[in-house]
């Protein structure tokens, strides 16, 4: 992932803690446009790199700090590389096709089995140039909100 630290706020780099408390190595600010479901409210987020936990990141609302959620690049998931966003969806962040977006999938923790689960349905894209993003939910019936991650990072 190529993560470039567009750090906008006015708080130190050194003071964020993205997730429980992990020091942030760089982070992103995004404009989740809808916000998320449930978070309908918030637009604001940052999508941080936690130190020494990588490829896993963080998304973070600015306005709400204990709103976080583990995220990871949707493209280290084997099953992505099939994956084609639907063009008006891009359209809406300003990008002419997928390879122009980052898409990213929450992750979720299966209480029984304590393995990591992903929302491949619901990517969050982001448009990098300007800094836009919107939780996109594919029509895919093979696409799962809880797809085991196991042996999938590619």
């Amino acid at each position: 992932m190529n993560m470039e630290a567009q750090h906008t706020s006015t708080e130190p780099l050194e003071n964020i803690n993205a997730f429980g408390g992990i020091p942030v190595m760089t982070f992103k600010s995004i404009d989740l446009i809808n916000g998320l479901p449930g978070f309908e409210h918030l637009h604001e987020f940052i999508l941080a790199e936690l130190e020494g936990y990588a490829p896993f990141c963080a998304l973070r609302s600015v306005k709400e700090p204990d709103i976080s959620m583990l995220v990871i690049d949707a493209k280290l998931l084997a099953i992505w590389k099939d994956i084609d966003l639907p063009p008006r969806e891009l359209q809406i962040l300003g990008v002419d096709k997928t390879a122009d977006s980052e898409q990213f999938v929450i992750l979720k923790v299966n209480q029984g089995t304590q393995e990591f689960t992903a929302n491949i349905k619901a990517p969050i894209v982001f448009n990098p140039e300007s800094g836009a993003a919107n939780q996109v939910i594919l029509d895919n019936a093979s696409l799962s909100v809880e797809h085991p991650l196991n042996n999938e990072l590619a």
